[in-house]
């Protein structure tokens, strides 16, 4: 077993495995990387808040129906998104995660590219660190609107 922040950075490379899995339409296991209670809270590169469970849950299951439509990841086998320079601090029972995350989507006007700058809170539950807070810088606007177009033509 590895030291407390060890393990808390595990639970925040965790979340975003489970966001990758996301953005590949399978939002379950973003279930399990979450605390699941009212003072959870999120926000998305292209976003409002979500506050508690139910309203963060829905906003993981509308982020993996959009990607759902988006075939460019269809047969990929590299990861879509994935973090560096995480910094993790520790306080008590919970910590705080500070990285770069950093996407690349393949849609047919080519390689779509968001690079923000994310913290994350976990909490340890039950022995397990499970995120309880997550905050992405807003994504550019021309980004915002690439994913727009995408939508709306309801494929990549």
């Amino acid at each position: 077993m590895g030291s407390a922040v060890d393990e808390a950075a595990q639970g925040i490379y965790r979340f975003y495995d489970a966001l990758d899995q996301c953005l590949r339409g399978k939002p379950e296991s973003m279930a399990e990387a979450w605390h699941h209670t009212d003072y959870v809270t999120t926000v998305h590169p292209f976003g409002h808040w979500a506050r508690g469970w139910t309203e963060v849950w829905a906003t993981w299951q509308e982020i993996a129906a959009v990607f759902g439509i988006y075939k460019g990841h269809d047969n990929r086998t590299d990861r879509i998104s994935g973090i560096s320079d995480l910094k993790v601090g520790l306080l008590g029972d919970a910590a705080y995660g500070a990285s770069v995350f950093e996407s690349k989507l393949l849609l047919a006007s080519g390689p779509l590219i968001l690079k923000v700058n994310c913290t994350n809170v976990v909490h340890q539950v039950g022995g397990v660190w499970k995120v309880v807070h997550h905050h992405p810088d807003q994504a550019p606007p021309d980004w915002i609107a690439a994913i727009g177009r995408m939508v709306q033509a309801g494929h990549a």
